[in-house]
């Protein structure tokens, strides 16, 4: 399984209800370059069991907070409706995304079938992997982080155990994906720094061959 983040601001709530209709997936590229095609998603087994999860988390019942109860894609990405549980975890998280506190959603899916294409994307020109289908497995609230005072007020509205518990780990996490972001750049730009080193080198010999057959003519 796969996962991919998407940060959604765009959002609408139903206090009644305790739903929200909000995207679960953008046609914005992600760190990587991965492009998800929201027209290529199966969510046909998804159907069978939408329960929607914090954090990815299947080891307890506690972490589950929700289900779904509209999937619809459109040219921007995957439209969702959420309805959250009436329990400790599913008040949480309905507050902590009405308070702006959580502003991520994140697929997990089992990629069908990609393609890599050179193409403009939000008035950025670019190589990048689209993923044409997919079968969509689980959706989830995931954290993502915030400056300190915002997370103090975060925990100081949390009621869950089990919750708090899941945010200090999805922290760890993202700060973990940051890294090996910032690890796969850097290689990327030794390779970079590789080809122009060698670049100059071969220049440099050429010029010391031709001194030297000048010295010999």
């Amino acid at each position: 399984m796969e996962y991919k983040n998407f940060i959604i601001t765009e959002k609408s709530f139903n206090d009644k209800d305790m739903t929200i209709t909000h995207y679960i997936s953008t046609v914005t590229p992600d760190r990587f370059g991965d492009i998800v095609n929201p027209f290529g998603m199966d969510a046909d087994n998804f159907r069978k069991n939408p329960i929607v999860l914090f954090g990815h988390s299947h080891n307890a019942r506690t972490n589950i907070i929700g289900k779904n109860i509209l999937l619809a894609p459109d040219d921007f990405g995957v439209k969702a409706m959420t309805k959250f549980a009436d329990t400790s975890a599913g008040k949480d998280i309905y507050n902590l995304n009405k308070e702006g506190y959580l502003n991520a959603w994140s697929i997990g899916f089992i990629p069908k079938k990609t393609k890599i294409q050179n193409t403009t994307v939000n008035n950025q020109p670019g190589t990048y992997n689209i993923i044409d289908e997919w079968e969509l497995l689980e959706y989830s609230s995931v954290a993502i982080p915030a400056n300190p005072d915002a997370l103090n007020l975060m925990y100081k509205e949390i009621k869950s155990p089990e919750i708090l518990h899941e945010i200090n780990f999805a922290l760890i996490r993202s700060e973990l994906d940051s890294y090996k972001v910032s690890a796969k750049e850097l290689s990327v730009n030794l390779e970079k720094l590789e080809e122009k080193t060698a670049k100059k080198l071969k220049e440099i010999i050429n010029l010391i061959r031709r001194n030297r057959m000048q010295k010999c003519n």
